[in-house]
């Protein structure tokens, strides 16, 4: 009787054993492994926030260039991208009155002075863009022969929301985004005091005299809407928020390896970083930029310090 019921005892504690050791070899492989993710620390920068507005080149200054006299064309040797000088000779132009004294000459030749084609000259400096005149056309006086341009004038022409008056003025500074990248600096120079009708807005000219740059030309102008100095940012990576964008959170890691939900408010923004406000976060905090996307508050986690 002993000896069976001993047996029964050992056979008990064996199956207890056996059950306890599966339940910690569950709990084991229940837990998960670390997500592994990347970070970034809190900074402050100085962050602006831009403007940008649509500009096109424009020549201010054009001068034409009018015959002076009705006949035809005898010479001329310029043709559009050519420069040209004040005074320089553009062309010069034979009358019919002067064709008629051919004849006459070779019996007085004191009219050989009369028949000397007549000079049109240039009334400014700058470069051919447009030529309405080849060599033998017939030309009366008054006729445009040719325009052209003074690149000294060159300007941006921008197009300025009446809602924006009191970020843009005379004096702004701004930056020229050209289509190939290119970034010039340039101040706002003058304004016109009427506003588009339609589009209610408002053109403002940015003075480029240095550059070198074809005609209407589109380009982006950017000018700083707001600033500040002193702001804490993150970058826009890090930055979480809803379906209807009424809340905001970034995931911060406490203890090297917890993720924590953390509610932020977002003030300016530029291309890369955004400024945030938060009683729980400060400069230097870890934030998660990669990886946190859809993850559970206190999540289990893992980064490359």
């Amino acid at each position: 009787m002993n000896k069976h019921y001993f047996n029964y005892i050992a056979i008990l504690l064996i199956l207890i054993n056996f059950s306890a050791c599966k339940k910690k070899a569950e709990t084991v492989s229940e837990k998960k492994a670390p997500i592994n993710v990347s970070v970034v620390a809190v900074q402050q920068n100085d962050i602006k926030e831009y403007l940008t507005f649509n500009g096109v080149t424009q020549y201010q200054k054009k001068e034409n260039i009018r015959s002076n006299v009705t006949g035809y064309i005898s010479w001329m040797k310029y043709k559009i991208g050519d420069n040209i000088r004040n005074g320089q000779t553009f062309a010069s132009v034979r009358t019919k009155e002067q064709d008629a004294l051919k004849e006459a000459v070779k019996i007085d030749s004191t009219l050989l002075k009369f028949i000397k084609p007549q000079s049109i000259q240039s009334n400014a400096s700058g470069v051919l863009t447009v030529l309405n005149i080849t060599q033998n056309d017939y030309v009366a006086e008054g006729d445009v022969l040719a325009t052209l341009v003074q690149p000294k004038s060159l300007v941006v022409q921008v197009n300025v929301p009446y809602e924006y008056k009191d970020y843009v003025r005379i004096g702004t500074n701004c930056e020229i985004l050209l289509q190939n990248e290119e970034t010039i600096t340039g101040k706002i120079t003058s304004k016109l005091p009427t506003i588009d009708p339609l589009a209610q807005s408002q053109v403002f000219l940015i003075a480029l005299p240095n550059a070198n740059l074809p005609e209407n030309l589109n380009v982006q102008v950017k000018t700083i809407y707001r600033e500040d100095a002193t702001a804490m940012t993150i970058p826009q990576t890090a930055l979480q928020t809803n379906e209807l964008l009424s809340e905001f959170w970034v995931l911060k890691i406490v203890n090297d390896s917890m993720a924590l939900k953390q509610k932020v408010m977002p003030l300016l923004r530029n291309d890369s970083i955004v400024q945030v406000k938060s009683e729980s976060l400060k400069v230097n905090d870890l934030v998660i930029t990669e990886g946190g996307y859809q993850m559970q508050d206190s999540t289990i986690v893992s980064f490359k310090k």
